[in-house]
């Protein structure tokens, strides 16, 4: 490898392997004693503004994501505990206990069901009343909309303002790889192995669901067949219903199959990519066209503003999730 990469690789350093946040405000102080040509250029008004621009709304879409994914699984949790309460409560009769026992079992199991019914209906009221969804998605999308144009703007002022300087390009090169690149690998990576452990958990809850169903009020029925008074306990097979439903919200809020899918296929193409990095650099390191450095750029931001979209479409279907646990809220009320 010639020296001359070697020392921009040098200068620029390594992304770390589990490092997926970037704050290219603070880049120019990062680069100005091993980079200082290109921390100079970095301190210029409109890439700090760009800069400033990403970190707000990035900051912005954390904290309602939080807020939103907070409020929304103590919804599905509370939707969840109510109707195990109501089905507890619908078989008390049955279990032969003492008048008194019975009294406050039934006293228990109702304010357990009007608790869990009245966290639900509180949490959605700050989830719509916040706009935390939209929220969410559109500050996401504002941000990761910003961070490809600064890195985008940069490359064009490079090719423009410094077409002859090869080594200041160098820099940039190995830059993007490190702050755009590579810590978008990063983040899909992760992303997608905590998706792919949070539907296995998803699935295991589905799986419970289903087992509850079938031992549950289906062997209570057949042995209601021959003992009648056990026939009022196959109520509790609605707990398996009450699971069941659990396990769909909660897959239909995380999205954990698909977006486990999507981030492997964009690691994928950008790993790939990847591939012609080396290649990118010696063409620039002999002299060639610098134009290579903005398709170089736009051949990493195209698939990641393809996927950067998907918050846009996301909120119509997270407004149908959100309109199902209303439903599932108003049904409560209705028993």
């Amino acid at each position: 490898m010639n020296k001359q990469i070697e020392k921009a690789i040098s200068s620029i350093g390594s992304n770390a392997p589990d490092d997926y946040k970037i704050t290219p405000t603070k880049f120019p102080e990062e680069l100005a004693e091993t980079a200082p040509e290109i921390s100079e250029i970095l301190r210029y008004s409109n890439f700090q503004e760009i800069a400033s621009r990403y970190e707000k709304y990035d900051a912005s879409a954390i904290l309602s994501q939080g807020r939103f994914k907070k409020f929304a699984h103590q919804s599905t949790w509370a939707i969840c505990f109510a109707a195990l309460s109501g089905s507890l409560l619908a078989v008390l009769p049955a279990a032969n206990l003492a008048q008194g026992l019975l009294k406050w079992f039934s006293l228990i199991l109702g304010l357990f069901s009007m608790f869990g019914g009245g966290l639900a209906v509180f949490r959605l009221h700050q989830i719509k009343s916040e706009k935390l969804l939209e929220g969410w998605m559109t500050d996401r999308a504002n941000a990761e909309t910003e961070r490809l144009g600064y890195f985008y703007s940069l490359s064009r002022y490079l090719v423009k303002k410094h077409k002859e300087n090869a080594y200041l390009q160098l820099l940039f090169l190995c830059m993007f790889k490190r702050y755009q690149l590579e810590v978008q690998r990063n983040y899909y990576t992760i992303r997608g192995g905590e998706h792919r452990t949070s539907l296995r958990k998803t699935s295991l809850i589905g799986a419970v669901a289903a087992l509850w169903l079938a031992l549950g009020s289906g062997m209570i029925g057949m042995f209601g067949a021959f003992s009648p008074e056990l026939l009022p306990f196959a109520a509790l097979g609605t707990i398996g219903a009450a699971i069941s439903a659990l396990a769909s919200r909660r897959e239909e809020l995380n999205q954990d199959e698909r977006n486990a899918e999507r981030y492997n296929r964009t690691v994928d193409i950008l790993s790939k990519i990847a591939e012609r990095h080396d290649d990118v650099l010696d063409i620039i390191e002999k002299g060639g066209k610098p134009e290579i450095i903005t398709e170089y750029v736009n051949a990493v931001n195209d698939p990641l503003s393809l996927e950067h979209r998907q918050w846009i479409s996301n909120v119509s279907e997270m407004s149908s999730t959100m309109a199902t646990l209303n439903k599932s809220i108003s049904d409560l009320h209705k028993e």
